[in-house]
């Protein structure tokens, strides 16, 4: 079985030994349905240095995040298989002074990160914060996702919010994969999602299906903090803005009796961006943990358009001090207006 690791932050490999020993971690990376390669994708090698420092340390995460890429974000209705681009393996050899250990190196990589209070090497279980959502009450939902490690049980179980019906279903059809956040029967009534795992419960939330009848909805897709794609909902006003950027220098007159018709001031570099302003609308204290994944995430769509978010801060808000909560976001087209693509 391999472990979870999550790539955005470090994963340390630690080796003791002797002073003078030679150190060399062989890392071999594929993304499913391949299989591991013949030979490493990287050899890192070192020495002990001292008889006092007796341990060589090796962070393997730059070179597995190189075998991973969220491309799209694909609408979830029932238990869908992930894109096997947005997960990689890696296997490990580890040898002293060209004996190899035998030690088990196996992980399953996702583009996810510890926040540094979380400690070093954070491993998570599950791949959504607990809280409570809106979801929209017209196009998809979104969908959580899984690692199913083959090793135990999971199920999602669905708890209807308006007569507390359960639906229990396993999951087996995808090693990585999504189920939907809304079951078919709670469409319009939204429901509680617990992903449970040999019968214990390892994510708890709450999704509310919302209508809006009068603003144009915004989707955003973006991979948080456990390098899933996640979804939520700016159900309220946007206002789109251009931005243009140029570069500009002086002119110098070609004579004395100069053309009044012709620049001094010259421009170049012209382009520009196309940005918008969202709001969530009234939401749950929750939120705040998901906006600011939303903030540090490096992917983000909005409706599908690959977009950079400029917003550089927020006030984290609570229903004591601001009774009515909604979060405004603004965000600039990732590409520029003009087309410089060679």
């Amino acid at each position: 079985m391999a472990n979870i690791i999550n790539v955005r932050s470090p994963k340390i490999i630690t080796v003791t030994g002797s002073v003078n020993d030679e150190i060399k971690v062989e890392i071999y990376l594929w993304n499913s349905p391949d299989s591991q390669p013949l030979s490493p994708d990287f050899t890192l090698e070192k020495p002990i240095p001292s008889s006092i420092i007796t341990e060589c340390n090796f962070d393997i995460s730059p070179y597995c995040r190189g075998f991973i890429d969220h491309i799209s974000y694909v609408e979830i209705t029932a238990d869908t298989a992930a894109n096997v681009k947005e997960y990689a393996y890696c296997h490990l050899k580890i040898f002293v002074n060209g004996a190899q250990l035998d030690i088990s190196n196996d992980f399953i990589c996702f583009d996810g990160y510890g926040y540094h209070a979380d400690g070093a090497n954070p491993e998570f279980t599950g791949f959504i914060s607990d809280g409570s959502y809106y979801v929209n009450s017209v196009g998809g939902s979104g969908g959580v996702y899984y690692y199913d490690d083959q090793a135990v049980t999971w199920n999602a179980r669905y708890t209807d919010l308006a007569t507390g019906g359960t639906t229990t279903t396993i999951i087996l059809a995808n090693e990585v994969g999504y189920i939907p956040y809304l079951h078919l029967s709670y469409l319009t009534t939204g429901n509680k999602l617990e992903i449970i795992r040999d019968g214990v419960v390892k994510n708890t939330c709450y999704f509310y299906v919302q209508s809006e009848c009068k603003y144009q909805t915004v989707n955003c897709d973006f991979v948080n903090k456990f390098g899933a794609w996640q979804r939520i909902v700016f159900f309220k006003a946007s206002s789109e803005s251009f931005e243009m950027t140029n570069t500009q220098y002086n002119l110098m007159p070609e004579s004395i009796d100069y053309n009044v018709k012709k620049n001094i001031r010259q421009v170049f570099n012209v382009n520009g961006h196309d940005k918008i302003t969202v709001n969530t609308g009234w939401v749950f204290e929750s939120y705040s943990d998901t906006i600011t994944q939303l903030m540090l995430s490096e992917k983000i769509l909005l409706d599908n358009v690959p977009m950079l978010v400029t917003t550089k801060s927020i006030d984290k808000q609570t229903g004591l001090n601001n009774k009515n909560i909604n979060y405004k976001l603004e965000f600039k087209n990732s590409a520029p207006k003009l087309n410089y693509n060679t």
